[in-house]
């Protein structure tokens, strides 16, 4: 099951490619710090199945063929991990590692993204 990314009214200026791409992985990030938080949640729920969410392959393609950010969307699947002694699939070292990971991804979009902001406060002479 895919989410339709929605986005944000912003001023042309801030609505260029670049920006739609940094802003549709801010969300896809999110969503999958959602899911994964939502797995260790249930890390003792019998029967529970964990989740995953992907969105770099479309987001790449998108850019790569010139396609709207906009007609893409986070794809969410089942993570497939082997059923463990509690009766779910969640791996808690895994999960544990996809928080972390994703922190880093998070933390590096929002540098990048402050970056193209300076670089525009700079073009318009604001310091």
């Amino acid at each position: 099951m895919g989410h339709t990314y929605q986005e944000t009214s912003m001023a042309p200026l801030f609505n260029d490619t670049t920006m739609k791409a940094v802003q549709f992985a801010l969300s896809g990030v999110n969503q999958r710090q959602q899911a994964t938080a939502h797995n260790i949640a249930n890390v003792n729920t019998p029967g529970f199945r964990s989740s995953r969410v992907t969105f770099e392959d479309q987001l790449a393609e998108a850019l790569r063929t010139g396609r709207s950010i906009d007609s893409i969307s986070f794809d969410t699947q089942r993570a497939n991990t082997p059923v463990n002694t509690r009766g779910n699939d969640v791996a808690l070292e895994e999960e544990s590692q996809i928080l972390i990971e994703s922190g880093i991804h998070y933390e590096a979009l929002v540098a990048g993204l402050n970056h193209k902001l300076g670089v525009i406060r700079t073009a318009i002479g604001r310091p």
